[in-house]
């Protein structure tokens, strides 16, 4: 078997490795490697074997999911842990095999077995194990099984124990699995393995430096032209960023002078079982089977007796059986019939389916001594860090290995998020990226002229994003704010479709106190929440305008001087109110006319409408009185109905009697006078309705309110 060292790792950040492997063969070689049982079905998905300059790759054999018992119990050979040979060889009776005593030549013949003698002698008994052997020539020979070479000859059970001795040799590492690949060719060549396996996730750390360097070139990280320098902060210098990888090695092989890749980025990854036996069941489908037919047997035949009676007594004779008994005469004789016949002919078979970055130059810095050897590349959505001198990482350790060592573009300022921190803001690093990488997410240690000043978060960095990266709170300014919210006056009135709209808008003023004890004036950034409302998006109004514009702040920049200052945000807000024309009162009509929200014109349309209200009043108020007084009547007629069952036919009853009778035919006469009035007053109050909807829905106006 040869070696294959591992040459080349790439780690991703979605939990998984790219692992490259290389060895020189010569001729027809085979190449082993062992995995983890989880590793295998990631290693089916994703091996590729390349047999370069020429060379063929027959096949690649792994060990199946087989328990090793049921393994071993294919080739019926045990070898115990004590007494291996002396337990083997009896197992081995009749194959062939050369047997060499020490100084004396080779026998060949076929084993017979063991047998073992006890001798006694002065000294206590001893015990020799002989081999028993048939030769060739027929004689049966023993030797003594410790003073001899024995060589078996037969092919298949060399192949057994070979089997036999590796499989127990792969047992001892219960959870490795071997894989062999074979591969064919002729002279020197390369063979290159490379596979994708889960691997621990690759981390980033960084430090930045502030202070260390000297002052910036022109152009690049400083202030922009119209962008005043605090006075007395002297000469800005460039800051530094040292980039760190965080690598594990949790395989059970050590990564020696392995060229090692660092990626960032999402691609797709998932697991997918191929390495445990997968079977379709099949349906089954049965023999039709159609029953064999037996030799007919011939039946002695019946003789029938005639007589000169209709209705005469007869005799049946079969074979030596007399049985008598009285029949309608026939006009034929009876014919025999095969007894299989009436019993019922053959039956068939019936068929069913079963189921189942670069170097960082020459610095004279603390961190000069660690420098950072990557070659960066883009790869669609995809960034790499290609470390450019091997690395070394031993089994189940890990390692820091240096990606990043580049200035960047940025400076201390202050950041004031209320959320945050309601009484001081954080000191923050104004972060550009102009480093020319992609740094990935990961914590960051601050120092500022070699002291620890705090920690950060950074996200991902695409070159020449900009973020403020805050590490630590400035204790030496306060902040105080005060919140006013009110509803400004109606601004704007809309009529419409029978509705008033009546338009405002909703303020709100936040007053921020600094107060400053540093010595020096600084740069400072407020993020102002933009609000959030369902009536829509608030906007600032005699508000200096943002420095920029987040997901959910307003972001402001200016210079804060080492006193109080205060900053003023207002924002507005539109809001509205609704109001229905035809539910209005003579009340609010006199507000409007006061407030100037309506004219003359709209004032008489609304006023009329009142009228035209009264009269569909009037109209719901005759329709109530009709409706009560047929709810009494209908009570009445009941009660009279209720008497009537309960007069009998005497004079002075049947009297009572007409006079009830009387009494119903006028209230019924009243009930179709109530009808023909319910009727004509719904449809005079229907009238009046669409007079109102047609005089309000006609009504448009709109106009701004002075204020």
């Amino acid at each position: 078997m040869s070696n294959l060292p591992i040459r080349r790792v790439v780690l991703y950040k979605h939990g998984v490795g790219y692992f490259e492997r290389e060895a020189a063969i010569e001729g027809d070689a085979s190449l082993s490697l062992s995995f983890k049982q989880r590793e295998v079905s990631d290693v089916l998905k994703s091996l590729t074997v390349l047999d370069l300059h020429g060379g063929t790759v027959s096949a690649v054999s792994y060990d199946s999911t087989t328990p090793i018992e049921q393994l071993l119990a294919e080739i019926a050979l045990s070898i115990p842990d004590s007494g291996s040979l002396v337990g083997l060889l009896p197992q081995l009776k009749g194959a062939r095999a050369a047997v060499k005593p020490t100084g004396s030549v080779a026998v060949q013949g076929a084993i017979l077995g063991i047998d073992t003698i006890e001798t006694h002698t002065e000294t206590g008994t001893t015990t020799q194990v002989r081999l028993s052997l048939l030769t060739d020539s027929a004689d049966v020979r023993t030797f003594d099984l410790f003073d001899l070479e024995l060589t078996l000859l037969d092919d298949g059970i060399k192949r057994d124990l070979d089997f036999y001795l590796k499989t127990q040799l792969a047992s001892k590492k219960k959870d490795a699995r071997a894989f062999t690949l074979f591969a064919q060719g002729e002279g020197k060549r390369t063979v290159r393995v490379s596979y994708v396996l889960e691997a621990p996730v690759w981390k980033a750390t960084y430090r930045i430096l502030l202070g260390e360097e000297t002052p910036l070139s022109s152009g690049r990280g400083s202030p922009t032209p119209n962008e005043p320098r605090p006075p007395g902060s002297g000469p800005e210098l460039q800051p530094l960023i040292q980039g760190w990888a965080v690598v594990d090695n949790t395989s059970d092989e050590d990564w020696t002078d392995v060229s090692l890749t660092l990626v960032a980025g999402l691609p797709v990854s998932f697991v997918h079982d191929l390495y445990t036996p997968r079977y379709i069941r099949r349906p089954v489908v049965e023999v039709k089977e159609t029953t064999g037919v037996l030799p007919p047997l011939a039946e002695s035949g019946v003789d029938i007796f005639e007589t000169d009676s209709d209705n005469s007594e007869f005799e049946l004779v079969v074979d030596d059986t007399t049985c008598a008994g009285r029949a309608t005469p026939i006009a034929a004789p009876m014919m025999s019939v095969p007894a299989h016949a009436a019993l019922g002919g053959g039956g068939g078979g019936r068929g069913g389916y079963g189921g189942g970055g670069s170097g960082g130059g020459d610095r004279q810095s603390a961190v000069s001594s660690v420098q950072a050897q990557t070659r960066e590349r883009q790869v669609g959505d995809l960034f790499e860090y290609g470390i450019e001198k091997p690395v070394t990482v031993r089994r189940n350790q890990s390692a820091l290995v240096p990606i990043v060592l580049k200035p960047f573009a940025g400076r201390s300022v202050l950041l004031y998020q209320k959320a945050a921190r309601a009484e001081n803001p954080m000191r923050c690093v104004e972060f550009e990226n102009t480093t020319g990488l992609t740094l990935e997410g990961g914590p960051v240690t601050v120092l500022e002229q070699g002291s620890y000043v705090g920690e950060a978060m950074l996200d991902t960095l695409k070159p020449t994003e900009k973020r403020l990266v805050g590490y630590a709170v400035e204790l030496a300014v306060r902040v105080l704010d005060n919140i006013k919210s009110y509803r400004q006056n109606v601004s704007r009135v809309v009529i419409k479709n029978g509705v008033m709209f009546t338009h405002y808008g909703q303020v709100s003023q936040t007053t921020y106190t600094f107060t400053s004890k540093s010595d020096k004036e600084q740069k400072l950034y407020l993020d102002h929440p933009r609000g959030n409302s369902q009536n829509g998006d608030w906007q600032l109004f005699d508000t200096p305008a943002p420095h920029e514009i987040t997901e959910h702040f307003w972001r402001f920049k200016f210079i804060l001087p080492n006193k109080s200052m205060t900053f003023v945000v207002k924002m507005q807000q539109p809001d509205s109110q609704m109001f229905y024309l035809g539910d209005i009162s003579d009340t609010q009509v006199t507000a409007w006319v006061e407030g100037r929200f309506i004219d003359k014109q709209t004032e008489t349309v609304l006023r009329d409408s009142f009228k035209i209200r009264h009269e569909i009043a009037a109209f719901e108020e005759k329709l109530r009185q009709l409706a009560t007084e047929r709810e009494q009547i209908h009570a009445e007629q009941k009660r009279i109905r209720d008497n009537l069952g309960s007069l009998g036919e005497r004079a002075s009853e049947k009297e009572l009697r007409e006079r009830f009778v009387r009494t119903l035919g006028q209230q019924e006469d009243r009930l179709e006078v109530i009808a023909k009035d319910v009727k004509q007053h719904q449809t005079d109050r229907d009238i009046a309705k669409a007079r109102l909807n047609q005089t309000l829905t006609a009504l448009e106006f709109e106009t701004a309110v002075p204020e």
